[in-house]
């Protein structure tokens, strides 16, 4: 597996890297930082002292961000061997996308800086933006993750299952988690079109197709060698896995990624974004095929 690790030199960095060692040894692994360098313009001073200053502050950033990768090699796991450090400046996002295609990164390791989801939508964030357009997987690292023993897989129909359970069985992680797949049934109290309640059987008939949905992906992942086991509920999507997640004391939560195009997918998010909102775990998102 081929992993790209960004930091910037936050706490959430830090936990990033030490989150590797949950994962199975990397075949290539590059840890990237991004200088966000600052237009410098002080017309006043005349454009020789601007020139000056800006290489100035420039050589300032590069010598931190070296020093920085310096200290993320040294935390790594030891069976992660040894990493490319590659060091660039642009736009932290943009710059991750595009290292992350031109190496065929197979997942996209970063920390969460905690943005709401009210902020992120507005303001945007690296991690929302990498994880809209990544071309790969990408784990956010909202907090420690130094074991994985118990594993949320949320989905929401057998493609979910399959692109998951085919990720799963390329063994990404250092030892194989416990695992819960899940499918939540999106009402409680569902009503039918004009306040009628939906017949229990086929209530109950929804509920066992899903059962047999999930046994179907745990049963998959059994024979892999994982512990894995089946679950339905009831209820809305994102607070239901959020609940599950917090019930469970799961170490990390993964989903696949639907996509959602134009501006309903910055007003009003996805699941996926909603479930990584609430959690407080990390959180793994899966891409679609």
């Amino acid at each position: 597996m081929k992993i790209l690790l960004a930091v910037d030199g936050s706490d959430q960095s830090y936990e990033a890297v030490r989150s590797l060692c949950v994962l199975a040894p990397a075949e290539e692994l590059v840890i990237l930082h991004v200088m966000h360098l600052p237009h410098l313009s002080y017309p006043i001073f005349g454009s020789g002292l601007d020139k000056d200053l800006a290489l100035t502050v420039e050589q300032a950033m590069k010598e931190e961000g070296e020093q920085l990768l310096d200290r993320m090699v040294s935390l790594l796991p030891p069976h992660h061997g040894s990493p490319v450090k590659r060091l660039e400046s642009g736009s932290p996002a943009e710059v991750i996308l595009s290292t992350a295609d031109s190496m065929g990164a197979d997942l996209i390791v970063l920390g969460a800086r905690g943005l709401s989801a009210l902020q992120e939508h507005v303001f945007g964030s690296v991690s929302h933006r990498v994880m809209t357009h990544a071309p790969c997987a990408v784990l956010v690292v909202k907090s420690p993750l130094r074991q994985l023993q118990e594993l949320l897989v949320p989905i929401g129909n057998p493609e979910d299952g399959q692109a998951i359970g085919d990720l799963l069985l390329k063994q990404p992680f250092r030892e194989p988690p416990a695992i819960t797949v899940l499918h939540v049934l999106p009402f409680a109290t569902p009503v039918w079109p004009v306040g009628a309640l939906i017949p229990e059987a086929f209530r109950k008939e929804m509920l066992s197709y899903a059962e047999e949905m999930t046994g179907a992906v745990s049963s998959r992942l059994t024979a892999a060698g994982y512990q894995a086991k089946g679950r339905a509920v009831m209820g809305p999507p994102a607070e239901s896995i959020a609940q599950e997640a917090a019930t469970l004391h799961v170490d990390l939560v993964m989903m696949r990624s639907h996509s959602r195009s134009g501006i309903s997918r910055f007003l009003l998010g996805s699941v996926s974004h909603s479930v990584m909102h609430q959690i407080a775990c990390s959180f793994l998102l899966v891409k679609g095929r």
